[in-house]
């Protein structure tokens, strides 16, 4: 029989915390803010959507209706910035998997909206579909070190004018974890709300539980489009959390260095934080931003250079300063396939993004290409690597039991502790073991058939998609749901392998 989840089933999810690498000194974020100010005083900042405007206005800017451009007092700004709060939970459908957001958490998951896959069958680049999008969900619920979803491709049989509905509702039907991904059209957004209190079983539920944000976007330099800026409006007045990054590229839509871009970054990033305020202050917001750079060689854009990663982690560490959470990417990588590149860039993304305390580290799972290529094989990968990089965050635990002292009276000089009750206490906690890296000699490695990495992180996806079984949607309320949204498509929450 099925139930929904109550409060009594709450386990507690660890935590891992970020404070490692902080390629900032605190003077330098104080110059990057001190010329942000000055941005939002002497520039301004061009807010499409009129009603927000008129919050902005209301709060002291001076506003030209005709161009949209809004300049605001410091002062103004960081009184929004004290009213973000700065922890607050991203809640599961299951409570098992909430998340309780605040400074240096470490919180990964995939990117959104490849336009491209690999097919898992015959190997062929093709367009991706519902059963892709389902897959791809599935395996992220069922991957224990991905801590949140995002759409992780755009079905190609989903029409532009009504894409939402559909997307949302195979994510909720493939797993209970939270959704952060951005409606299309303004309108969703209600529909959105009902079809999440449908699914939790109660009219207005989703108020207490909201298991999705909202991301929208900010387009730079320094544009709150006005399609992207409603959604943000309405998801407030229905209690979604808010995300709205921007992705300036150095030399292009930003000058070209790295300064400067934190700086458009940071005033970008405050303009949700203060329209969000403005709205209804203390509503959960991130701080929103993923500088990206360009290869000034070719013109090519750049998801996984060592410049993004530094940058991105300098996000971090100002959001931190701001005392508000973060949405950042790190660990995609620009590999076309699953190599040598791919393994070097998501390794590096990764390990940084959690030594830096990426809250909501994006794009860490799946995707190829720059995030426009999905391939599922890389989400076993990719979960390995944060595995390891939580262990690194963890850390060295010293006590006084763990520094040995009985061990090595028991033992004494020449012995081996291998069966010692110290050993065997720690033997699972203390070390990370790896489900795909061979670390067997040559010998067994060539008995087993010589099996490459790919051909593992292969055989475990296919073994999770034919076994994993996401918690499920209530069925009446999923046949309610479909009552009531005709245009969500029969065959919408299957994989290829259900079809």
């Amino acid at each position: 029989m099925y139930k929904r989840f109550s409060k009594g089933q709450e386990t507690e999810k660890r935590v891992y915390e970020g404070k490692l690498y902080r390629p900032l000194t605190e003077e330098q974020i104080q110059m990057i803010h001190e010329t942000s100010m000055k941005v939002f005083e002497e520039i301004g900042v061009c807010v499409k959507y009129a009603p927000a405007r008129e919050l902005w206005k209301k709060a002291g800017a001076v506003v030209d209706d005709e161009t949209g451009v809004c300049k605001i007092g410091r002062d103004v700004v960081e009184d929004c910035v004290r009213k973000a709060p700065g922890e607050f939970v991203q809640y599961g459908r299951n409570p098992k998997n909430d998340i309780h957001q605040g400074p240096y958490k470490f919180y990964g998951g995939p990117s959104c909206e490849a336009v491209g896959v690999w097919d898992f069958e015959t190997g062929e680049h093709r367009s991706p579909n519902i059963y892709d999008l389902a897959a791809g969900i599935r395996l992220c619920d069922a991957l224990e070190n991905c801590d949140l979803l995002q759409s992780c491709c755009f079905p190609s049989e989903l029409s532009k004018e009504a894409p939402d509905l559909n997307r949302y509702f195979i994510m909720a039907k493939n797993s209970s974890k939270h959704i952060c991904t951005g409606p299309y059209r303004p309108e969703s957004v209600p529909k959105l709300y009902d079809m999440a209190n449908i699914i939790l079983g109660a009219k207005d539920a989703f108020r207490e539980r909201p298991f999705i944000t909202l991301v929208c976007g900010v387009i730079s330099p320094f544009i709150m489009d006005a399609g992207w800026t409603q959604t943000l409006i309405s998801g407030i007045e229905y209690g979604f959390p808010i995300a709205s990054p921007t992705a300036s590229t150095t030399g292009s839509t930003c000058p070209g260095t790295l300064a400067a871009q934190l700086v458009l970054s940071n005033v970008e990033a405050l303009m949700t934080v203060v329209t969000v305020q403005l709205k209804k202050a203390g509503h959960p917001c991130f701080y929103s931003a993923v500088p990206m750079t360009v290869d000034l060689r070719d013109g090519a854009f750049c998801f996984a250079s060592v410049e993004g990663w530094m940058q991105n982690c300098a996000i971090n560490q100002i959001s931190q300063w701001y005392d508000i959470p973060n949405y950042s990417i790190c660990g995609m990588c620009d590999s076309k396939v699953m190599d040598t590149q791919l393994g070097i860039e998501e390794g590096m993304g990764i390990v940084l993004g959690a030594m830096s305390g990426s809250n909501n580290m994006h794009g860490s799972f799946g995707l190829l290409e720059g995030g426009l290529t999905l391939c599922l094989e890389n989400y076993v990968v990719a979960n390995e690597v944060i595995g390891m990089a939580k262990r690194v965050l963890k850390g060295i635990e010293i006590d006084e039991e763990r520094l040995g002292m009985d061990a090595f009276r028991d033992v004494g000089i020449g012995g081996v502790f291998l069966d010692h009750p110290l050993t065997l206490k720690h033997a699972r906690s203390e070390f990370f073991y790896p489900k795909l890296a061979d670390r067997k000699s040559f010998a067994s490695w060539d008995l087993a058939g010589r099996p490459s990495y790919n051909e593992k992180a292969r055989k475990m996806t296919l073994d999770i998609l034919m076994s994993h079984k996401p918690d499920p949607i209530d069925p009446e309320a999923e046949k309610e749901i479909r009552m009531t949204f005709p245009e969500i498509l029969d065959d919408a929450g299957k994989t290829w392998l259900e079809k």
